[in-house]
């Protein structure tokens, strides 16, 4: 069987179809790609941004890529009937992020205290001297609950819906996540938080299946090709 005779069983539908779905296949894989490099970058970034030491927070939020890096704010109180309980859950443990406002140059900024299984039994005002990771805040998940304002029941850091409950103007953007050990701060109960937000980086696997599939795809287009020219050519 000759070239010519596959050429001649191809249908030139399925050959349209089979192209483009190859081409989108290929596409996809070539953004991974991209994406992996753009994840490795970033995880480069927030690991030179560990060995840093503490900025003044003021001085950090005027930089132009002020995201993980280390900041120091001034003293800041929490009153036992202040802090925001978020639910969330660490190692599979259910608990709280617990959750203050203090003070910048601008506006307040949010706070993250740590994690705590349940919810602090603070008799009297503490004041802190925070630091903790620069963090751009993130928008809450296609499954994740409606903060309930009313009910004082939340599930993401939502600083529109916090700021007025902490009696506080915060900013939009970032917020901190405090470093116990650097702060000096002991709390009864009080766990260290992640720091960092969890980077996954899974863009290479994605690749090599998209790539895989594109060209699956093409054996058996192949295969189906062949098979069509051997039928007409003992027909």
């Amino acid at each position: 069987m000759t070239l010519r005779d596959c050429l001649k069983a191809v249908p030139p539908g399925l050959a349209v179809a089979t192209a483009i779905a190859f081409l989108i296949l290929n596409g996809l894989g070539i953004w991974q790609l991209e994406r992996l490099k753009w994840k490795e970058g970033l995880i480069a970034d927030m690991a030179r941004t560990e060995a840093a030491a503490p900025v003044a927070v003021d001085a950090l939020l005027a930089q132009t890529k002020p995201d993980w890096h280390s900041a120091a704010l001034a003293p800041c109180s929490v009153k036992p009937d202040t802090p925001i309980y978020m639910h969330t859950e660490v190692g599979g443990v259910p608990g709280y992020r617990v959750l203050t406002a203090c003070p910048t140059a601008g506006k307040a900024i949010l706070v993250d205290l740590g994690f705590a299984q349940t919810k602090l039994a603070l008799a009297v005002p503490i004041t802190l001297t925070p630091v903790g990771r620069l963090r751009p805040f993130e928008k809450a998940g296609g499954f994740t609950p409606v903060n309930r304002v009313a009910e004082n029941d939340w599930y993401w850091r939502s600083p529109a819906e916090m700021g007025p409950v902490l009696k506080a103007d915060l900013r939009t953007d970032y917020f901190i996540v405090l470093d116990l050990k650097a702060s000096h701060t002991d709390i009864p109960g009080l766990q260290q938080g992640p720091l960092t937000a969890p980077l996954p980086n899974r863009h290479l696997e994605y690749a090599l299946t998209w790539f895989g599939l594109g060209w699956a795809l093409l054996g058996v287009f192949g295969s189906v090709v062949y098979q069509r020219a051997r039928k007409n050519k003992t027909a």
